[in-house]
């Protein structure tokens, strides 16, 4: 896990809970968007299914998380500054996987998003005062990590 810095903590702690999960929506679905992009790029059928696989777990997080927005917070709607989405998301949206050295450098960024996000959600363990979303928001941390873990083993078998 990475260090959970004052500084990263601050800025969590600053977030309200609505803000916090919108951010962590859009973490969720830049994440699958990501994963999609590599099911269309990558020539092992067995790393496709695992992207495959972590795209929709990806799509289904972006959706439980809108439907606590929903049932928590109806009617927010704001857009999030791009300090905010720095706080899931290392690197641009878009990947550029087109090339093995580019595969290479997609994966090293999603790894470390997935890992940023992770601190995210940890982090909000400590802030987030509804109980209800306390067992979700440790189960994504630990999830993010495991991603990250998943992603560089495959790396390895490149």
């Amino acid at each position: 896990m990475l260090p959970m810095t004052d500084d990263y903590l601050a800025k969590v702690s600053g977030l309200t809970t609505e803000k916090a999960l919108a951010i962590a929506a859009y973490g969720e679905s830049v994440a699958a968007y990501r994963y999609r992009t590599l099911i269309e790029t990558e020539s092992s059928q067995a790393h496709r299914e695992v992207f495959r696989e972590m795209a929709d777990e990806e799509q289904g997080h972006h959706d439980r998380l809108q439907e606590f927005l929903d049932q928590y917070f109806t009617g927010s709607d704001f857009v999030l500054k791009p300090e905010e989405k720095g706080l899931v998301i290392v690197g641009p949206r878009l990947l550029a996987a087109t090339s093995h050295t580019s595969f290479d450098q997609a994966i090293k960024m999603i790894c470390e998003s997935e890992r940023l996000t992770g601190r995210f959600y940890a982090a909000l363990l400590l802030v987030v005062e509804i109980d209800q979303l306390k067992p979700f928001l440790k189960e994504m941390a630990d999830e993010c990590f495991q991603h990250a873990d998943k992603l560089e083993r495959i790396t390895r078998t490149n």
